[in-house]
């Protein structure tokens, strides 16, 4: 009797580990086409406008992963390097 109530956790608790596996899973894809998305927008932005950023732009930008896409376009929208756009992103 023990041991087959043993097994019944065991497969419930796989499948519950599955599911909630599955569902982290989606939200962190989720986030991180997010932040990719925000990225390419916010880099478009600025090379429209005529500012250089370097190859590791905007990971190299903390805080950017977390920032709205309202602060990252205004940001993009109103600085004049790279730098201050890090600065904006920073300030918040």
């Amino acid at each position: 009797f023990l041991r087959s109530f043993r097994d019944e956790s065991r497969a419930e608790g796989k499948v519950e580990g599955r599911a909630e596996g599955k569902a982290e899973g989606r939200a962190e894809g989720l986030a991180e086409g997010r932040t990719k998305g925000r990225a390419k927008t916010v880099r478009e932005l600025l090379r429209l406008r005529g500012i250089a950023v370097s190859e590791a732009f905007p990971a190299n930008v903390p805080g950017f992963a977390e920032a709205s896409v309202e602060v990252a376009a205004a940001a993009a929208l109103a600085c004049e390097s790279e730098e201050d756009f890090r600065a904006r992103i920073l300030g918040g």
